[in-house]
C-alpha cells in the first residue's frame, strides 16, 4: 500500500479484499495474527481489533507472530551485549571490509552488510569466522594501520554469537511452515530454550529466595532475573569453539577475561528468558493469553466430551451456524464422543496416538490426523477451521514478496480490476494444470 500505514488505511485495503475474495469472510473469519505493531495490535483501533468488531462471530483468535517475538528477543540481546560495542566494532569493521576491493577480488568474497535481523548478525559472524585467518593476515600486512581492526576478546564473542546461530536459525526456518500449529511453535520455542540452556549450563528458573542461597556460597557466576550459570560453565563452552576461542582466552587479563564471561552469560540468559516469555496467543489487550483449543486426536482424547463441547464448541455455535446445519453440529460432539471410546477401547489406536504424542516433535495437522483417517470426518473437519489460525506472519509476507503480487507506483494509475486481472495471468499456468487434471478425473 502506498498510504501511510495507518490502522484506518490498512483496515480498509483489506477489507475490500476480503470483500472481493471472500464476501462472506465476516462471518468465516476466526482469527488473525499480526507482527505485533501498535498499529496492528492496539486495543482500541488497532487493526486486529477492528477486524474484531467487524466479524460476527463470538470467538475471535489474536496471534502475534511468534517469529517476530524470537527475533525481537533475540536483537535485545546482543544489541545490549558489552553495552553495544560488540555491535559498534562490527559495523565499522563490516563498513571498512565493504570499501577494500583488492581484499574482496583477491578473498572472491565480501562480507554481508549488518541488519536489524538476528539471521544476518548469525551469516555476518559465521562469514568474519571462516575469513579470520585472511582478515587477520591483511590487518598486520597493511601499509596503513586498520583502526577498525576489532580487539581480540572481540573475536572470542561472535564466535560465542556464531555458535548460538548454529542451533537458533534452523528453528527459524521450522518456525516458517506453512502447516505449522500455535502447539507445534510453542514445543519449538521450548525446545530452542532447552537446548540453549544445556549448551551454555544456565540453572533455573529459581525463585527469588532461591537465587539468593545460590548465589551467596561465593562461587563466580553471571545470574540475571530467575536464571544463572557459572563462570566455569561458560569457560568450558568458549573453550569448545576452537583453538583460536580457547588460546585467545588465555591471553586476556583477568578484567577482560571476566567481562567476556559475563557477557556471554548475561546473552544466553537473557535470550532464554525471552524464549521463554514468547507468547502468540494475545487477549484484547495484547497481554500473552492461552485460549487456543486442542485440536489434535491425541490432544481431543485427553478431553471429556463435556468439557469439550462447554468449552470448544459452544464458543464457536454462533459461527458454525452461518455455514452447517443443525444435525451436522451435533454430530462433532458425537464424534469426540466416539473417538474418546475408539481410544479406550482400540490398542492399535491407542498406541499409534500415543506413540505419536510422545516421538514427533513437530506435529501438523495432517500427520495427526492421518492416524485416523477416514473416521471423525466432521469432528477433523471442525478443528481444522481452529488450526487455520496462522502461529506467524514470516511466511504470508515471504509469499508476496516472491510473488511480486503489489501495486508498484508505476501501476498507481490502473484500476483494482486491472490489477485483479495481471494477478490472475501470474496464476495462469496452475490454474491450467488444475482445469486439465480436472478434465481428465
Amino acid at each position: 500500500m502506498f498510504e501511510q500505514h495507518t490502522a484506518e488505511n490498512m483496515f480498509i485495503l483489506v477489507c475490500r479484499f476480503l470483500d472481493v475474495l471472500c464476501p462472506q469472510w465476516r462471518t468465516q473469519l476466526i482469527g488473525i495474527g499480526s507482527d505485533g505493531a501498535s498499529s496492528m495490535t492496539g486495543h482500541l483501533h488497532g487493526v486486529v481489533t477492528r477486524f474484531d468488531k467487524e466479524c460476527s462471530n463470538t470467538k475471535f483468535y489474536r496471534v502475534w507472530c511468534g517469529l517476530h517475538q524470537l527475533d525481537l528477543v533475540l536483537k535485545a540481546a546482543y544489541t545490549e551485549l558489552w553495552d553495544n560495542e560488540v555491535v559498534d566494532i562490527m559495523k565499522k569493521f563490516i563498513q571498512h571490509l565493504r570499501q577494500q576491493y583488492g581484499l574482496i577480488a583477491e578473498m572472491q568474497a565480501t562480507c554481508p552488510q549488518l541488519t536489524t535481523r538476528w539471521l544476518v548478525m548469525g551469516k555476518v559472524c559465521k562469514w568474519l569466522l571462516t575469513h579470520r585467518i585472511t582478515l587477520f593476515e591483511y590487518i598486520n600486512s597493511s601499509a596503513k594501520p586498520v583502526s577498525t581492526a576489532p580487539p581480540n576478546w572481540w573475536w572470542v564473542v561472535i564466535a560465542g554469537i556464531s555458535a548460538l546461530t548454529e542451533i537458533i536459525n534452523p528453528v527459524f526456518v521450522k518456525l516458517q511452515a506453512q502447516s505449522l500449529l500455535v502447539s507445534a511453535q510453542a514445543a519449538l520455542l521450548s525446545d530452542l530454550a532447552t537446548e540453549i540452556s544445556t549448551m551454555i549450563g544456565i540453572q533455573g528458573p529459581f525463585s527469588d529466595k532461591e537465587l539468593v542461597n545460590v548465589t551467596s556460597t561465593g562461587a563466580f557466576n553471571v545470574a540475571n532475573g530467575r536464571w544463572l550459570v557459572d563462570y566455569s560453565q561458560i569457560v568450558l563452552f568458549l573453550e569448545s569453539l576452537g583453538m583460536h576461542s580457547r588460546q585467545t582466552l588465555q591471553t586476556l587479563d583477568d578484567e577482560l577475561h571476566r567481562k567476556v564471561l559475563h557477557s556471554i552469560g548475561y546473552l544466553t540468559i537473557s535470550i532464554v528468558e525471552g524464549i521463554i516469555n514468547i507468547q502468540a496467543e494475545r487477549n484484547e489487550r495484547n497481554n500473552a493469553d492461552d485460549d487456543l483449543p486442542p485440536v489434535l486426536p491425541h490432544e481431543l482424547v485427553k478431553l471429556s466430551t463435556s468439557d469439550f463441547g462447554k468449552k470448544i464448541v459452544d464458543i464457536h455455535l454462533q459461527q458454525l451456524r452461518h455455514s452447517w446445519n443443525e444435525r451436522t453440529i451435533a454430530e462433532i460432539e458425537i464424534q469426540h464422543r466416539q473417538l474418546s471410546i475408539a481410544y479406550r477401547q482400540e490398542p492399535a489406536l491407542k498406541s499409534a496416538l500415543d506413540k505419536y504424542s510422545e516421538e514427533v516433535s513437530i506435529k501438523s495437522f495432517d500427520t495427526a490426523w492421518a492416524i485416523v483417517e477416514g473416521r471423525f470426518e466432521i469432528l477433523r473437519d471442525f478443528c481444522g477451521g481452529i488450526a487455520t489460525v496462522f502461529p506467524n506472519t514470516a511466511s504470508v509476507e515471504s509469499d508476496f514478496s516472491i510473488l511480486g503480487w503489489e501495486k508498484d507506483r508505476y501501476r498507481l494509475s490502473i484500476t483494482d480490476l486491472s490489477l485483479e486481472g495481471i494477478m490472475h495471468c501470474k496464476q495462469y499456468e496452475v490454474l491450467s494444470f488444475l482445469v486439465q487434471n480436472g478434465l481428465r478425473r
